[in-house]
């Protein structure tokens, strides 16, 4: 079963909060495409060169990278409520404060709440890449730029929740900019280095190396979008939205979060956006008026497990398995079929589920793509036109990453969904005929069942020692069970195994 360590992680997004008085309006900012603003950014997509022998210093890669570094400063209204039950617990106590104490001394109304953020300039023209949580329902947007001490009235121009990524601009120009890097050439090991305003000391930078790439299922971001670039650089609150940039001083991430343990601080587990992804979205940003559209497929996938492996009779766990297609969405229109396992997206190996379903969404709608998919053990190609997720809504509830509520019917157990054995999916499975029972549909990976080794894609055919042939049946048996522990039959890789699932930690 998977680990959920990662799901707990103490992750504490960077910005953070003071206080004070009063508001501005930044001016009106001009619209622009992508392509245009493309043609003013700085790129250098080589790797990183081998073997350059000893580094005593990374001062000239950062006296490229220190100008286009800067703090950002937001604030938003926060309306403020009186505790009408204190005030009277209180003249309880107190009957001779005066009548109008509270009201003077703690009125209704609206305070004023800052954040404390970074973020790097891409643009000579003053767009700067930060973190959506920087900006976020910001009424004003203030930026300090490294050379300049005046401060510039910023305009938010997007941003995206999901992969808390913003572009806002300032009416500047002739900035010095960060030359852009190719995220998807690093490897672990490669040295990274971190800045940006931590605690409010600007021009900070500190070192370290790429821990890992490719982190997902954090839930920092609770989009369900994670790709983060994991680094033991000094990342602290304060340094969200500032560059992570390798050893020449490219950027290769946008400083996003931490993981604190119970410190509060930085103990070496630090989260960034890579840069390549951040790029992407702005693009999807200018293209979209400050909106990301996200490809479309209609289907919910699950990684391919041992005993899914063995059910399918794979002999790796590459891949993500088809648990349910949904209705007149694009993957049904292209014949796609539950049990069906994606084992290819556009010419790329799949390796697991999470990775799959973020490169379908960072894929535009409308786009046709190319599934290399393993039915019945045969491999064929299935090619379909993306819808838009705004799509998603009419054809399953729910966020992101998340199964819509299982009707009761379906429902044996705590977190575990059945569904009848059809020919089809017995023919997928390649369950022999002799073999009558219910289809294991889901399995949250938190509950009792899973725990015990209960898995989707497995065929239920005993209960509690007594056979089922249907939902119907499996309901019923289970209504007759008494004890604390369950007994069931599975059947599963051409074999069958007796499970017992605790019943009194449901």
């Amino acid at each position: 079963m998977k680990s959920t360590r990662w799901k707990r992680i103490n992750a504490i997004l960077c910005a953070t909060t003071l206080v004070t008085l009063t508001f501005t309006v930044a001016p009106a900012q001009e619209e622009i495409e992508f392509g245009e603003l493309e043609k003013r950014l700085t790129f250098d997509r080589e790797p990183v060169a081998k073997g350059q022998g000893d580094v005593v210093s990374y001062a000239d890669a950062l006296e490229k990278v220190m100008p286009a570094v800067v703090s950002i400063y937001s604030a938003k209204k926060i309306p403020v409520q009186r505790n009408r039950q204190q005030e009277d617990l209180f003249r309880r106590m107190f009957p001779d404060i005066p009548e109008d104490f509270f009201e003077r001394h703690s009125p209704d109304g609206e305070r004023r709440q800052e954040g404390l953020g970074s973020g790097v300039i891409i643009s000579p023209d003053g767009y700067i890449l930060t973190n959506n949580h920087v900006v976020a329902n910001a009424d004003e947007i203030k930026v300090s730029l490294a050379n300049d001490k005046r401060e510039y009235e910023a305009t938010m121009v997007g941003a995206d929740p999901q992969t808390d990524v913003a572009l806002i601009k300032i009416d500047a120009k002739g900035l010095d900019t960060i030359t852009i890097g190719d995220s998807g050439k690093l490897r672990i090991g490669d040295v990274v280095i971190a800045a940006g305003n931590p605690l409010g000391l600007e021009q900070t930078a500190t070192i370290g190396i790429v821990s890992a790439i490719g982190r997902t299922d954090l839930n920092i971001t609770g989009g369900g979008y994670e790709n983060f670039i994991q680094t033991d650089a000094s990342i602290n609150r304060g340094n969200s939205g500032g560059p992570l940039v390798d050893a020449r001083g490219r950027l290769v991430g946008v400083n996003t979060a931490i993981s604190s343990g119970l410190s509060g601080g930085n103990i070496g587990i630090g989260f960034a956006i890579p840069s390549n992804m951040a790029l992407n979205i702005v693009r999807k940003l200018l293209e979209g008026d400050g909106t990301v559209a996200r490809g479309f497929l209609g289907v919910y996938l699950r990684n391919l497990d041992e005993a899914y492996a063995r059910a399918f009779g794979r002999k790796d766990l590459a891949g993500a398995v088809v648990a349910e297609v949904g209705p007149n969405t694009p993957a049904e229109k292209a014949g796609m079929k539950a049990g069906d396992i994606i084992v290819g997206y556009n010419g790329k190996p799949v390796s697991e589920m999470q990775r799959l379903r973020l490169d379908i969404s960072n894929t535009d709608p409308g786009s046709e793509v190319t599934f290399d998919i393993v039915r019945k053990g045969k491999t064929k190609k299935l090619d379909v036109v993306l819808g838009d997720l705004e799509q998603r809504q009419a054809v399953f509830a729910g966020a992101p990453n998340e199964q819509p509520e299982e009707p009761e019917a379906k429902q044996l157990l705590k977190g575990v969904t059945i569904v009848d054995l059809d020919e089809e999916t017995r023919e997928s499975l390649n369950v022999d005929e002799e073999f009558a029972g219910v289809l294991v549909e889901s399995v949250n990976e938190d509950a009792p069942a899973a725990e015990a080794g209960l898995a989707p894609g497995v065929v239920i055919t005993q209960i509690d020692q007594q056979d089922v042939e249907s939902v119907a049946d499996a309901r019923q048996v289970l209504e007759n069970v008494d004890g604390d522990v369950l007994l069931i039959q599975v059947y599963a890789g051409g074999g069958k195994n007796i499970l017992a699932i605790p019943l009194d930690e449901e």
